[in-house]
């Protein structure tokens, strides 16, 4: 005779509905599932492996960036190191950088910092485009998003150094 685990029809099911009949060696093969993932989790954190890292690579080309609200709507994108214009961007326009601002000046809000610290967009050599807030320590990392947002932060860094030839 086979052991499982009967349940009760819910409340609300037609009259004279079957319980739920499952097997007990199913539910523990599930538990032991459940546990091996968990472990698995736990050992690539605690042996520093796996997907959630991410890798150091060299800088390729950055540049410290000031976003600031025109008064037409748009965003006014100034060097952060010179003062001079790096973009004007047109209101209604731009969802993506927008939405990325405001989610590392909320970060700076709760810190209670000010927005005078400029972003930094930083491209790596590994092709990753990173906008950075150094107030914070926190990032958003562009390339994740697609080609598409990946062109819209491009446009506001400076061409990168051609390699010198040996």
């Amino acid at each position: 005779m086979s052991r499982s685990v009967h349940f009760e029809p819910e409340p609300g099911a037609r009259e004279g509905a079957p319980g739920i009949i499952v097997p007990t060696p199913a539910l523990i093969m599930a538990a032991a599932l459940v546990v091996v993932v968990i472990g698995l989790a736990v050992a690539a954190r605690w042996f520093n492996t796996g997907a959630f890292r991410e890798t150091t690579a060299a800088v390729a080309v950055e540049r410290s960036l000031r976003f600031t609200d025109a008064l037409d709507g748009g965003i006014l994108v100034t060097d952060g190191t010179t003062g001079v214009e790096a973009a004007a961007l047109p209101p209604g326009t731009n969802g993506f950088l927008r939405g990325a601002l405001r989610t590392l000046s909320r970060a700076r809000r709760a810190a209670g910092l000010g927005s005078e610290a400029p972003f930094r967009l930083v491209r790596y050599v590994d092709g990753r485009l990173l906008l950075h807030d150094p107030a914070t320590g926190q990032h958003v990392t562009i390339t994740s998003f697609g080609p598409t947002q990946v062109a819209a932060f491009d446009r506001l860094l400076p061409p990168a150094p051609v390699p010198a030839r040996p």
